[in-house]
């Protein structure tokens, strides 16, 4: 059965929409044809973040594969959840923003937002081990969440 997890927004997101937007609003203001032209460029620029986060989706499929779809005006990146090495809960620097970052394969790196990351994490290693639970899940009651 394919599980899905959609992109968590964050308020730096939130801020970039609406910065940008304010910034189209105020070049529309004042009447010439190169505001006109900046002006047009920067709503298509809101256009494409707003579809970038609300369609980008992480999909885990039965063929065992993790699909990252970042919107539907970008290629999708597919990775065999047998290549992937590691799975954390990354929060650095001064800004609000948490990530998972996936290692796979010889070197790679990718850094996702699923909503739930703790869910997500569980996910890629009951996907991984041959019997569909985790080592670390075993033996434990299905109401209790494992946070690593």
């Amino acid at each position: 059965m394919n599980r899905t997890f959609h992109y968590r927004a964050s308020l730096l997101n939130y801020a970039a929409v609406v910065l940008a937007a304010a910034a189209a609003l105020c070049v529309f203001w004042y009447r010439s044809a190169a505001n006109a032209i900046v002006g047009m460029v920067l709503m298509i620029a809101v256009v494409l973040m707003v579809e970038r986060i609300i369609h980008t989706a992480y999909v885990f499929t039965d063929d065992g594969l993790l699909v990252i779809g970042k919107g539907r005006f970008s290629r999708h990146l597919t990775i065999r959840i047998s290549d992937i090495l590691s799975a954390e809960v990354i929060r650095r620097g001064l800004l609000p923003v948490r990530y998972v970052l996936i290692r796979y394969g010889a070197g790679h790196e990718v850094a996702v937002q699923p909503v739930n990351e703790t869910a997500f994490i569980n996910e890629i290693k009951r996907r991984q081990t041959p019997g569909g639970k985790p080592n670390d899940e075993r033996g434990k009651s299905e109401n209790q969440e494992i946070y690593d």
